[in-house]
């Protein structure tokens, strides 16, 4: 797996073999290194326009509440311009930091992204992640 980008708080891996992108965040971060990590899988997503993307957030303890007004208003309105196709996120987090995002009224519910051109979904187990992935690939949507 080749490694595209490293900092202290990302990784980000292309894997062609999949025709994923994954972005695992290395520690919890600032708003600016979340922007940062972001524009930086975009760019990725981009050159090898990949629409199927695994972010793991298992290692950040909490959503950054404002990390989550500017990934809705300014970084997902991106996508459909810079990838030219449905854009699928499969996120991972720990059981409890889920438990908190899905209890959280700043955290629109996933039906907030039906009809939108991104998707997500939000996972506890890589497996059942990158499975989502590869349906959302075979059902070319």
């Amino acid at each position: 797996m080749p490694l595209i980008s490293t900092l202290d708080f990302l990784q980000v891996t292309y894997r062609p073999e999949l025709r994923v992108l994954v972005l695992r965040w290395m520690r919890q971060t600032t708003l600016a290194e979340l922007q940062q990590g972001y524009q930086a899988l975009l760019a990725e997503a981009a050159t090898h326009q990949c629409w199927c993307w695994l972010v793991d957030a298992r290692r950040r303890d909490s959503a950054n509440q404002d990390g989550t007004q500017w990934m809705m208003d300014v970084f997902f309105p991106q996508l459909a311009g810079q990838i030219h196709h449905k854009v699928y996120l499969a996120y991972l987090f720990a059981p409890t930091h889920l438990r908190e995002l899905e209890a959280d009224n700043s955290v629109p519910a996933l039906t907030y992204f039906d009809g939108r051109p991104y998707q997500v979904e939000r996972f506890t187990e890589e497996l059942a992640a990158m499975q989502w992935l590869q349906q959302c690939q075979r059902g070319g949507q």
